[in-house]
């Protein structure tokens, strides 16, 4: 298992953060652990990730993402061998680990002014 830590610093006029991982990452991500620090708990929590080609993968997106400490476990549902656009999993059906082939990014908005938190991400390569 790996890890990207991505530090989130909100700005002194918006309360917005964005931070984006240093390096690629190739693997199936297992967990996202929001660690807000002192980042207000209106703020919402935005995960992707970017490919070389520039499209972005959303992984999560967490309103009102409090001020504790939180685990998520993204999963993306499945489609159909026979028709890929067919979706073969409903309420809690089949899920798959999102992959992830690109540089993970975090995404703070109303944050407050000048707050630190971290988004962490587990993966397996």
């Amino acid at each position: 298992m790996k890890q990207v830590i991505l530090k989130l610093t909100t700005g002194a006029a918006d309360g917005a953060a964005s931070t984006e991982a240093a390096e690629v990452v190739i693997g199936k991500l297992y967990a996202i652990l929001y660690v807000p620090g002192n980042i207000d708990t209106g703020a919402t929590l935005t995960v992707t990730c970017t490919d070389f080609q520039t499209a972005a993968k959303p992984l999560l997106t967490k309103a009102s993402a409090g001020t504790s400490n939180a685990w998520f476990y993204p999963r993306d549902i499945v489609h159909a061998v026979a028709d890929g656009a067919a979706l073969t999993g409903t309420a809690g059906g089949d899920r798959a680990l999102p992959i992830l082939n690109g540089r993970p990014k975090a995404v703070i908005a109303s944050g407050d002014n000048s707050k630190t938190g971290y988004c962490i991400l587990y993966y397996e390569a």
